[in-house]
């Protein structure tokens, strides 16, 4: 009996023990945890701009200081540099930011965070028509609206125009305009934009309706040649059976710049057809009109 008491005994005082190091291994846990956060959150480790360093530069089209905008936008100011999920909420405060095309990477330092962007591009500029008057909003080759602030009237001149249905963006600035025709149109724009489009004198794309087939059709237009237009065909990726794709017709239509110095042949009303397979074929309007 004394035996069986022994060993009782000895049994309880062992699971007295655990309990009383399970009980204190919570409560430094605890004290570590509540510890931890204070030495986080001291003032020394307080996101400040300076802790930040972004590449590449901005691109010059953008005037504002992204890494300002976005620090104010986001108060990133509330931030602190030993906080774990600070990577993932510096990725989406930049996503935010309506030139930001993508985060590429986020990648923290003992003193600061260093972050790689993906600057939008703008390539075109869409008139809307608002109250009778015409304003321009400027969009990327993904027909992303970008903030218009940060054009000058003299950087306008910098962009092709775009001339759709005149109505403005779905969304808001930073979204995209909610147009699959425009969206695509902004497509080629982008192509141009990769060719010496302002030598060549080329102005605004224009979006019509071939009334045979009821399918969007671009023409690309001069601005100081009001007989003189290109017809650059179907929407990319629309293209039909008999019809050049869309890198293929920018080719072409540099190449014949190139050996003619000029896209105007003739002094009669006229149209560069991009389309056919074969070559770029030079109609004169009175029989297409």
């Amino acid at each position: 009996m004394k035996t069986i008491y022994s060993e009782r005994k000895r049994a309880g005082s062992t699971v007295s023990v655990f309990a009383v190091l399970v009980v204190f291994v919570i409560a430094l846990a605890v004290a570590w945890y509540i510890y931890q956060d204070r030495v986080n959150q001291q003032p020394q480790f307080k996101l400040k701009p300076e802790m930040l360093t972004l590449s590449p530069d901005q691109p010059d089209w953008i005037k504002a200081d992204v890494l300002q905008a976005v620090f104010a936008d986001q108060k990133l100011d509330e931030q602190y540099l030993t906080d774990r999920k600070l990577a993932s909420q510096l990725r989406d405060a930049f996503l935010l930011h309506p030139c930001v095309a993508a985060v590429t990477r986020v990648a923290k330092r003992p003193d600061g965070v260093d972050i790689e962007l993906e600057y939008r591009t703008p390539v075109a500029m869409v008139v809307v028509k608002l109250e009778n008057q015409h304003w321009l909003y400027p969009v990327d080759g993904d027909a992303v609206v970008l903030p218009p602030r940060e054009f000058s009237t003299e950087d306008v001149s910098n962009y092709l125009r775009i001339r759709h249905d005149y109505v403005p963006p779905a969304g808001q600035i930073g979204d995209s305009w909610g147009d699959e025709v425009l969206t695509k149109v902004t497509q080629v724009a982008a192509l141009i934009e990769r060719a010496p489009w302002q030598s060549m004198g080329l102005y605004s794309l224009r979006v019509t309706e071939n009334p045979e087939t009821k399918a969007k059709v671009i023409y690309i237009i001069k601005k100081d040649a009001p007989g003189f237009r290109v017809l650059w065909g179907n929407l990319p990726g629309e293209e039909s059976e008999d019809e050049l794709p869309a890198p293929d017709k920018l080719t072409r239509l540099v190449k014949f710049f190139n050996q003619n110095k000029t896209l105007v042949v003739s002094s009669e009303p006229m149209e560069l057809d991009l389309r056919p397979l074969g070559r770029i074929e030079v109609v004169p309007l009175v029989q297409v009109e």
